[in-house]
């Protein structure tokens, strides 16, 4: 994974659609990074400056994300690569991620 990545990764380095290739590809990968419980309540919903917002789409969750933050905080900086470098919290709208 941590090799498809960083290849396409490169593709888009440095052009307007980086942030969306990042948020792209940790989305395909979200279940695998996070496992599948986690993954049906939050999603990556943007990229800019090495920060990560997830979007929280379950009500109550915010709190559990939190908690585990820095063990999330630390799978994204393997699974991109080490372009993660920090990950923020927003409420979303409900509804499973797509």
């Amino acid at each position: 994974m941590e090799r498809l990545f960083g290849v396409l990764l490169s593709i888009h380095h440095g052009t307007p659609k980086h942030g969306e290739w990042v948020t792209a590809c940790l989305q395909g990968a979200w279940p695998k990074i996070i496992g599948e419980k986690l993954a049906s309540v939050c999603r990556p919903a943007a990229f800019a400056d090495a920060e990560l917002v997830v979007e929280v789409v379950e009500p109550g969750w915010e709190a559990t994300l939190e908690s585990v933050q820095p063990v999330l905080l630390e799978k994204l900086r393997a699974a991109s690569s080490g372009l993660v470098k920090t990950v923020s919290l927003k409420q979303g709208s409900t509804g499973k991620p797509a």
